[in-house]
C-alpha cells in the first residue's frame, strides 16, 4: 500500500465534514438574500449563524471536558491559590468579544453562562478563534490585535501552554481575488505589524481561508531563532480536511500538554502536506516558552 494511503479514511471523513461546512455556511444567505447586493439581509444573524456551525463541528469532535463557546475572558484581580498575589496589584481586564473560546469546562468554573455565551477565567481557555464569512484585507490588523490581546490576558506567567490563536473565514470576500501566493504574503504583513517583536506564544497560530489557504506558525524549533517562522498551505477542494483537521490538532495539543499526557492519534494528513509549505517571513519575537 502506497504511503499516502495511511490515514486515508480519516482524511476522507474530514473531507465529508469538511464539505457540510463548506455549504452550511451559505444557508441563511441562500433562505433570506439581500435584495440589493450579494449575501444575506441580516448580516448579524448570518454571522452568528456561521459561528455556530464551527462552534458545532468542534463540540462533536473535541474531548467531552472542551466546550466551544463565545463570549468574554474576564482576567480579574485577585489571588490565586493559597499564597500568589501577583495579579491582586493589577486592574481588572477583560477581552473584546470573542467569536469562539475553547475552554476546559471540566476543571474551571466559568463566570457565567447562557446557551452558547460564558464569561471565563483565563486559566481554563484552551483556544481562541474569530470567525469570519469572508476574508477582507481591511479587517485583518483588527482581528489580529483582537487575537494578541486575548493572548496576553491568558498568560499567567507559569508553564502552562498558552492558547491556540486563530482568525477563521469561510471564503475570501468578493472584492478580494487574489491568488493564494498574494493573500499569504498580504496576511504575514499584517502579522508583522500587528505582532512583531511579541512573545512567540502570543503570535497568532493560523490564519485560515477554508477554500484557499492555511498560514501558520512553525514550531520555535523549526523557526530561526528570535523569529516565528510563517509559512503557506494550499487547502482547495483536494485538502479541504486540511484547515479543519489542524484546528482540532492544535487544540488538542493545548489540551494535552496541559495534561502532560500524549496526544491521541485522531487527525490524519498525507505525507508532505507541511514539509512543501511556502515560507512566507520570520516575524521577530520573543521566544518566552
Amino acid at each position: 500500500m502506497a504511503d499516502n494511503s495511511n490515514g486515508l479514511r480519516v482524511r476522507s471523513f474530514f473531507d465529508i465534514e469538511a464539505e457540510v461546512l463548506h455549504r452550511r455556511f451559505r444557508i441563511v444567505e441562500t433562505l433570506l438574500p439581500a435584495e440589493d447586493r450579494v449575501g444575506a439581509a441580516h448580516t448579524g444573524e448570518e454571522g452568528r449563524h456561521i459561528e455556530s456551525i464551527l462552534r458545532d463541528f468542534l463540540n462533536r469532535h473535541l474531548p467531552s471536558e472542551l466546550r466551544a463557546l463565545s463570549g468574554f475572558i474576564l482576567r480579574p484581580s485577585t489571588k490565586v491559590g493559597n499564597h500568589d498575589l501577583s495579579r491582586v496589584t493589577s486592574p481588572d481586564q477583560h477581552s473584546s468579544q470573542l467569536d469562539i473560546i475553547v475552554y476546559d469546562r471540566a476543571r474551571y468554573p466559568i463566570y457565567e453562562q447562557f446557551e452558547e455565551f460564558a464569561v471565563v477565567p483565563p486559566e481554563g481557555v484552551i483556544g481562541i478563534i474569530s470567525v469570519k464569512k469572508s476574508m477582507y484585507r481591511s479587517q485583518l490588523r483588527k482581528e489580529l490585535e483582537s487575537l494578541r490581546s486575548a493572548a496576553e490576558l491568558c498568560d499567567l506567567r507559569n508553564d502552562a501552554r498558552l492558547p491556540y490563536l486563530c482568525l477563521f473565514a469561510f471564503t475570501a470576500g468578493i472584492t478580494e481575488k487574489r491568488s493564494t501566493e498574494e493573500w499569504g504574503t498580504e496576511i504575514v504583513e499584517a502579522i508583522s505589524e500587528t505582532m512583531e517583536g511579541s512573545p512567540f506564544s502570543h503570535l497568532v497560530n493560523e490564519v485560515t481561508i477554508f477554500d484557499q489557504l492555511v498560514v501558520f506558525k512553525w514550531a520555535p524549533h523549526h523557526s530561526p531563532p528570535g523569529t516565528a517562522r510563517f509559512v503557506r498551505c494550499e487547502c482547495g477542494h483536494s485538502a479541504r480536511h486540511l484547515p479543519i483537521e489542524r484546528i482540532l490538532q492544535s487544540l488538542m495539543s493545548v489540551y494535552y500538554a496541559r495534561l502532560g499526557i500524549p496526544r491521541p492519534g485522531f487527525v490524519s494528513f498525507e505525507k508532505g502536506s507541511f514539509g512543501d509549505a511556502s515560507i512566507l517571513r520570520d516575524v521577530p519575537c520573543q521566544h518566552d516558552r
